[in-house]
């Protein structure tokens, strides 16, 4: 057989390999919806996706692996469109543009969120799809901070600790958004005041910044930095 007529039979395969995992991915969350992660089995996707058990693990290792890539496909779509629409402010308002697209892309679903964050945040994979969302994420919050140091707006800063205060602050405001206590336009006034205040000094208090050796300010040790899901 030719290399030539062996091409569009690898094709053929490929998409249909393509189209299985994205129906045990749509079947996940249609009965995600219907009986939450108590009721989330691989017979129970496979039976929904009309495909053979066994199948599942063809794609997936685990139940666990396959919420945390619903989970990187909800944030992908959200950060992919904020990344688009960033507006020309200053460091503050781009960081608290990011969020707030994110924010909203929660609070769209704010049930199936909870199930996935929950079930995602401590599933440790680390060539899985949140480990590479997360440092895709943390290279462009710290490239963010580097620039504004180098400009002049943000002295002063260290990025890579930069970063885990800004983490902190905005998943603290995500899981206050999902349990109610917050609603969108408070999330995204109460990020954007400690940012400043940590960035800026702004705010009244002690705090000098995020530079080495100087004070956070208010509100960034509310979650432990660095957490994993965006």
């Amino acid at each position: 057989m030719s290399e030539t007529s062996k091409r569009p039979a690898t094709g053929v395969r490929q998409e249909r390999k393509r189209r299985t995992r994205q129906a045990l991915l749509d079947a996940a969350r249609r009965v995600l919806e219907r009986r939450g992660m108590a009721g989330l089995t691989t017979r129970e996707v496979a039976a929904e996706a009309g495909v053979a058990a066994g199948t599942f693990f063809v794609h997936f290792p685990d139940l666990a692996t396959l919420v945390e890539t619903l989970l990187d496909e909800h944030v992908g779509q959200a950060l992919d469109t904020a990344l688009r629409t960033l507006p020309d402010g200053d460091l503050v308002t781009r960081l608290v543009h990011v969020a707030a697209r994110l924010y909203e892309s929660y609070d769209r679903e704010p049930e199936l969120s909870r199930q996935y964050i929950s079930a995602a945040l401590f599933h440790r994979h680390p060539d899985g799809p949140t480990e590479r969302r997360m440092a895709e994420f943390r290279a462009w919050v710290t490239g963010e901070f580097a620039r504004a140091a180098e400009a002049g707006a943000a002295p002063g800063q260290d990025p890579a600790l930069a970063f885990t205060a800004y983490f902190s602050l905005y998943f603290g405001v995500l899981v206050a958004g999902l349990r109610g206590e917050l609603d969108r336009d408070r999330q995204v006034a109460l990020l954007e005041a400690a940012l400043r205040r940590l960035v800026h000094g702004t705010a009244t208090g002690s705090g000098t910044g995020l530079g080495t050796g100087t004070g956070t300010g208010a509100g960034a040790t509310g979650v432990a930095g660095g957490g994993r899901s965006a």
